[in-house]
């Protein structure tokens, strides 16, 4: 089971790096690669059928928004990414979202705040902090974006959590889809909106853009049933645990590429740089097995 788990994070950094390079080196908009990231994702709705059920109205509405929701956290998300080193912002981002979750938790009373907790929380700002760390304004200027988007990605799991109460899972999932996607088609009546979608840059060898996009789909749509799966059959605690995986071998991959062609990602790979990044993974790491375990 652990290996499997791990094989999925391997899978999740792939994504990660399809993302980055499609935003910055094929030039693609973000709300461009919002749209249809999240529009053809909805072609999950094609199994609804064969989980459809009826739901009470607040949960439909709830499930709505939530979808909403989502669509307006991954903005912000492809936004960050599309300007920032993803050995950085992936860590970053997902190293607060367990945070945030712990706080709004506390917040709203849904769990008390528990001492594991706090000592997760010691360890996982500051590491998310000190790998989001340049000595340059660009982490003054858009570190509270980062911010913002872990806030929002934490924020949508307590309204999800809130919609997917009643019924199945899978069902609540498929309004949800149809939330994320229809707001993002009711906005094409926006001429400005329409006119960022629908434009796209002209860039050297930009031949297989499609296809890299399509397989970064295909391979992320992999990820969600798969971890879907795993949630389900195996411990919630050991597969979050063990999400720091992710952020290694995001790294890994990062310095492989960087090695051969450093242009494609626009990353920083110094010797201090590294030393630097390999010293928060390792604090973001011990704070997500101190959180889940």
């Amino acid at each position: 089971m652990i290996g499997w788990i791990i094989l999925l994070y391997l899978s999740f950094a792939l994504v990660d790096i399809l993302d980055k390079f499609l935003l910055s080196a094929r030039k693609i908009l973000p709300a461009s690669y919002t749209f249809f990231t999240v529009v053809t994702g909805a072609a999950l709705l094609l199994a609804w059928p064969l989980v459809y059920e009826s739901l009470p109205a607040r949960s439909i509405v709830l499930n709505l928004l939530s979808g909403a929701y989502f669509s307006l956290a991954m903005y912000v998300f492809f936004k960050v990414l599309s300007f920032g080193e993803v050995s950085r912002v992936i860590p970053f981002i997902f190293g607060l979202v367990p945070a945030f979750d712990v706080l709004l938790s506390a917040i709203f009373r849904i769990n008390p705040l528990l001492p594991k907790e706090i000592a997760a929380l010691a360890l996982l700002v500051p590491g998310a902090l000190l790998i989001a760390y340049r000595p340059s304004r660009q982490l003054h200027r858009y570190v509270w974006l980062k911010i913002l988007a872990a806030f929002l990605f934490s924020s949508y799991n307590l309204l999800w959590h809130y919609g997917a109460q009643v019924g199945g899972s899978l069902n609540n999932l498929m309004w949800n889809r149809l939330g994320a996607a229809g707001v993002l088609l009711i906005l094409l009546a926006i001429p400005l909106y329409r006119k960022k979608v629908f434009t796209f840059q002209n860039v050297p060898k930009k031949k297989h853009t499609s296809g890299l996009f399509m397989f970064k789909q295909l391979l992320g749509g992999f990820n969600f049933v798969a971890l879907s799966h795993l949630l389900t059959v195996g411990s919630v605690a050991i597969v979050d645990a063990l999400s720091g995986f992710r952020y290694a071998f995001l790294f890994l991959g990062v310095v492989v590429l960087s090695h051969e062609h450093i242009h494609v990602l626009g990353e920083e790979m110094d010797k201090k740089v590294i030393k630097l990044k390999l010293a928060a993974l390792a604090i973001i790491f011990l704070g997500t097995i101190i959180l889940f375990l």
